[in-house]
């Protein structure tokens, strides 16, 4: 065995050029890599090797002594095995004793110098009048332990194209401080000067819809936005509750997203479908595929998150939304054959497709035949569709406009929703539906 260990080590010592910018963990073997700090590194592995295998032989000693049935030869040598295991131990444990009281330095090597080729490459100083060395910071880097003096690769960060949206650094720890954000360009990249950063967030890209408390897709208080690609229904949990001030949509591909955003917690109050990215809440929409109603800034509490996919050539057909002006969707009792009229009162029926493009549309825009006089009462879902019903006109809404959503999978007992009169978009003050929005799950 130790003919064995000579002949590695004089081998590591031989080939130290051979293995020239190898990492091994934190440590680089370089053209410059003395073959003492090699044999410090091994000795410091061979450590933690020889300590796993001692308790490997434990354990299987130990299965073998409860095994054995009584049978000495069995439990001796089990016995032997463990004192074996634990002498290996202890020769381990003193030869680090031994070795550390002669020169630390061996048995703890000190890496000076970090050589990285990904992510942020800085220039730090560990002490004031120490050399400057190099370290890298990846995107899963939040605390920043070190002065960083300079910026290696400033102009342009190595991270693969497109990974990071955005990056917000910080002087203080914890992101507090003065900050600064830099944004992916529209080749994908990322890059700036980061000197006297203490914190960092990286915003990994990714499709679907953003949150912000401040105006033009920055922070304000909050150290880092929201994200969702689904829908939530209360934002207090989240600690963004009526914070938003811009909202950032990312597209890609045949995949859209568009969300509808609600003043009060659990889908409902005033609502407002966005179909793209708005700088500021306050600002009035360019079109209602943009922005269908101008909610203004501070006032999202919850917001239903729609992912659609377009498939070019392909029709589906995805069921149907069929609003009623009676309740029991124009039965007279939940299951019955629909009829006509009840009574002298006509019932109506206004049938819309359900569509993978998600539109704020007025209801009498889209029902005809019917009239300023007639409301829904009750509607029934044919597919796999949630619905907003909203009290005021696309285009029109205003102060005391209630939405409401209603999800088809918390329909009970069929696709009927049997009557609205007693919710937020049916007051008793004649207040009714005046518009709708249909949000497939695609």
């Amino acid at each position: 065995m130790k003919k064995i260990l000579s002949l590695i080590f004089l081998l590591l010592i031989i080939s130290t050029p051979v293995f020239a910018d190898v990492q091994i963990g934190e440590f680089i073997i370089t053209d410059e890599t003395t073959p003492e700090e090699i044999i410090s590194y091994i000795f410091q592995i061979l450590v933690g090797l020889g300590a796993l295998i001692a308790v490997a032989m434990v354990v299987m000693a130990g299965v073998e002594w409860m095994t054995s049935d009584g049978n000495p030869g069995k439990i001796d040598g089990a016995k032997t095995k463990i004192k074996n295991a634990l002498l290996g131990v202890g020769v381990l444990l003193g030869s680090y004793l031994i070795i550390n009281t002669i020169n630390p330095q061996i048995a703890n090597i000190q890496i000076d110098d970090l050589r990285c080729e990904s992510g942020i490459i800085v220039g730090v100083k560990l002490e004031d009048d120490g050399p400057e060395l190099q370290r890298c910071l990846d995107s899963n880097t939040v605390k920043i332990e070190y002065d960083i003096v300079k910026t290696i690769n400033e102009s342009k960060w190595n991270f693969p194209s497109g990974t990071i949206l955005k990056a917000f650094v910080y002087e203080g720890e914890n992101y507090t401080g003065a900050r600064r954000t830099f944004k992916m360009d529209v080749s994908g990249n990322i890059s700036g000067d980061i000197s006297g950063a203490k914190s960092i967030y990286f915003l990994r890209h990714y499709q679907g819809v953003y949150l912000y408390d401040s105006v033009n897709y920055n922070l304000g208080s909050s150290p880092y936005p929201i994200y969702t690609a689904t829908s939530i229904s209360n934002l207090i949990s989240s600690n963004f509750n009526n914070k938003t001030q811009s909202i950032e949509i990312i597209q890609g591909g045949m995949e859209k997203y568009r969300a509808v955003v609600f003043a009060n917690p659990n889908h409902e109050g005033f609502c407002s479908l966005v179909g793209e990215s708005i700088d500021n809440l306050n600002s009035s929409a360019k079109d209602q595929w943009q922005y269908s109603e101008s909610i203004g800034n501070n006032r999202i509490s919850s917001l239903v998150v729609k992912k659609e996919v377009s498939t070019p050539g392909v029709t589906i057909d995805r069921g149907q939304v069929i609003f009623y002006t009676t309740k029991n969707c124009g039965r007279k009792q939940p299951g019955a054959i629909s009829l006509p009229t009840i009574g002298s009162t006509e019932i109506k029926e206004c049938r819309v497709n359900i569509s993978s493009t998600t539109r704020h549309i007025n209801i009498l825009d889209n029902c005809s035949g019917w009239d300023e006089g007639d409301a829904i009462l009750s509607f029934e879902i044919l597919g796999n569709a949630g619905l907003v019903l909203s009290t005021s006109k696309q285009g029109e809404a205003g102060i005391g406009t209630n939405c409401k959503y209603f999800d088809s999978s918390l329909l009970e007992g069929g696709t009927c929703y049997a009557d609205i009169s007693g919710t937020s978009v049916y007051e008793t003050w004649g207040v009714k539906p005046q518009s709708f929005i249909i949000i497939s799950a695609d």
